[in-house]
């Protein structure tokens, strides 16, 4: 039992650790970049019914030009991006969850009180309880 118990409330942190991390990082970037609206209000009230969906339609090749070529610009900044997320990969949310795993697993093998079946069954059962609780906890509708 207590081999369960452990690897479900590891699992249950590391998931719940990783979303957590994960969303802050979301976060940021969203409240440090500009988001532009496609359609405005004047574009709504001059054109509720798309009449001028043409001039919309070559916008939007534009739009998928400038994505190819950032997406181009963006291969070159690989250092740059990998520090950029190194912030959710290496926090402390994550890391913690981590060596209570690994520190866990050696306590109970070192005890012989680990049980692998019982142990990898526990990782299982907490990866959805640690879903299910960080979404109620950390995403917000």
């Amino acid at each position: 039992m207590i081999s369960f118990v452990v690897a479900m409330f590891s699992s249950m942190l590391i998931v719940a650790g990783s979303l957590y991390s994960y969303r802050n990082m979301i976060q940021s970037r969203v409240e440090s970049s500009e988001i532009d609206d496609f359609k405005d209000a004047i574009d709504e009230m001059d054109d509720p019914y798309d009449l001028y969906e043409e001039e919309r339609e070559s916008e939007i090749t534009d739009i998928k030009q400038m994505i190819k070529e950032e997406k181009a610009r963006q291969k070159g900044n690989i250092i740059q991006n990998t520090t950029q997320n190194a912030s959710a990969m290496v926090s402390l949310y994550r890391l913690v969850p981590y060596a209570f795993l690994i520190l866990g697993f050696i306590a109970l093998n070192n005890s012989h009180a680990l049980s692998i079946l019982p142990y990898l069954v526990g990782l299982a059962v907490g990866i959805p309880i640690g879903y299910l609780i960080s979404k109620r906890l950390f995403i917000s509708n």
